[in-house]
């Protein structure tokens, strides 16, 4: 399949449209390696000004603070706030349990058009993504880049890499934030089914780094809600498994049992202050990210 139908399919211009128009900015200072429209935590000469340091032979006089010079009788000069682009890494889980599947379409394709959005909106504002697939490892990755050819690369890769049996997300995490270093931004889509523990620590050695961890936690309706009243075959995606059951008679103790996951996972992300946004996939996806930006500007306000 050539370049031009590969992107095609996964690449929704309405939904980068919606994405891009909201925007993406970083919470927190970040350390990015181009100039570009955020805060970066380093000091220098350029941009706005951010307070003063003293006088050391070999600065340039230019930037003397004669004002302070005359009511204090030292020398002092200004700083200004250096603003840089931010790296996004986006993790997406290839990992077998993806690849379920009930009237609305497989996980796996609604993740895959969620990351390529993204990384068409984030480098579209002029800064850089990352991209990896995994499951258990490290499937495929991208180093960072900042033109259209990221989303083209990415979606050529979820459209051809074969699933993978299971999902090691908190490893997977851990070995990112040894590689990535310190203040960048993580996207990581998944169903999250696996470890819970291993998975926050994952993000909490994320988190040390300063680094911004945002979770996409896709779900499908029916694992929200077992509504499936007939008699149903369940097979295991990541393991041998098989169980025949008549739904109606599992539908209350399933949906107590995955409510109880869900809780415990979305309480977990907020005590660490990591946005978690549940991504069914019945909803525009589009509409889900749209909207998780503008709320992220309005109650936790991004900073430009």
């Amino acid at each position: 399949m050539d370049q031009p139908k590969q992107l095609l399919k996964y690449l929704n211009p309405d939904a980068i449209a919606r994405i891009a128009a909201v925007g993406f900015k970083p919470l927190d200072r970040v350390e990015g390696g181009l100039v570009g429209n955020h805060r970066s935590p380093f000091h220098g000469f350029a941009i706005e000004f951010a307070g003063h340091r003293q006088y050391v032979p070999g600065d340039d006089l230019r930037h003397l603070d004669w004002k302070v010079f005359f009511k204090s009788g030292r020398y002092y000069t200004k700083q200004y706030e250096l603003e840089t682009n931010f790296l996004a890494h986006i993790l997406v889980d290839v990992s077998a349990s993806m690849t379920f599947a009930h009237r609305h379409g497989r996980k796996l394709d609604y993740a895959a058009f969620m990351a390529v959005a993204l990384a068409s909106a984030v480098t579209a504002q002029g800064d850089q993504v990352a991209a990896a697939l995994f499951a258990d490892d490290i499937v495929t990755s991208f180093p960072p880049g900042g033109s259209e050819e990221v989303a083209i690369n990415l979606s050529r890769a979820l459209a051809e890499t074969p699933v993978k049996d299971r999902t090691a997300v908190g490893r997977i995490l851990t070995q990112l934030a040894e590689r990535i270093g310190r203040r960048k931004v993580v996207f990581v889509i998944s169903d999250f089914f696996g470890d819970v523990n291993a998975t926050f620590d994952g993000i909490k050695r994320l988190l040390y780094g300063r680094n911004e961890v945002i979770l996409l936690h896709v779900l499908a309706p029916l694992e929200l809600d077992f509504d499936y009243p007939g008699r149903v075959e369940l097979v295991e995606l990541e393991g041998p498994g098989r169980l025949r059951l008549e739904g109606r008679n599992i539908r209350e103790s399933y949906n107590a049992a995955f409510g109880k996951y869900l809780d415990e996972f979305e309480t977990r992300s907020r005590k660490l202050n990591v946005d978690c946004i549940r991504c069914v996939t019945s909803a525009n996806f589009g509409v889900t990210i749209a909207k998780y930006l503008n709320t992220r500007a309005l109650t936790r306000g991004g900073r430009p």
